[in-house]
């Protein structure tokens, strides 16, 4: 029975989700179907993906953010991307039909598969952010989110448990 216990307790259990602060860390995970995903970024000879990318969209004819938010994290092939129209705190909605490539959306949430299978969130597959921290001065934005996201042959993805803290002025 000892070896039982010990047994167990030296399974690994992997990795755990980045934990919750609003410091600018340029920390990001959530849980992919239940399993924790952690962006690692990724590329090749040519080309080097960073594990977190975005911050404010900036407009530089008026030298100002004018009010967007994209978080885009990489992990070996897959994209987690969620995208919010406001830099104000609180709870943002994403339920509405949306393309991931048009100028100014509506919010979303996106997963892209390392099969190549594209999700995004809909008025049918919905979610959350909520933005805890957004300080355009230092850059910093923090927050969680959580979505389910659905591709054009009905398949669905659930993010839960999601969390970022960037520091848009260091990626």
């Amino acid at each position: 029975m000892l070896a039982v216990l010990l047994f167990l307790i030296s399974c690994e259990k992997g990795p755990e989700p980045t934990p919750l602060t609003q410091e600018g860390r340029n920390t990001f995970s959530c849980r992919v179907n239940g399993k924790v995903w952690i962006p690692n970024g990724g590329g090749s000879i040519f080309v080097n993906i960073p594990a977190i990318s975005g911050g404010y969209a900036y407009d530089y004819t008026n030298n100002k953010n004018f009010g967007q938010i994209r978080v885009v994290a990489h992990n070996d092939g897959e994209d987690v991307e969620i995208f919010i129209n406001t830099v104000k705190t609180g709870v943002h909605r994403l339920h509405d039909n949306t393309s991931y490539t048009a100028y100014a959306p509506a919010n979303y949430g996106f997963f892209y598969s390392s099969q190549k299978n594209t999700y995004l969130t809909s008025v049918k597959n919905t979610g959350t952010v909520t933005i805890t921290k957004s300080d355009t001065v230092t850059g910093i934005i923090s927050g969680t989110f959580e979505f389910d996201a659905g591709n054009a042959n009905g398949g669905i993805v659930k993010i839960t448990d999601g969390r970022f803290d960037i520091n848009s002025k260091t990626l």
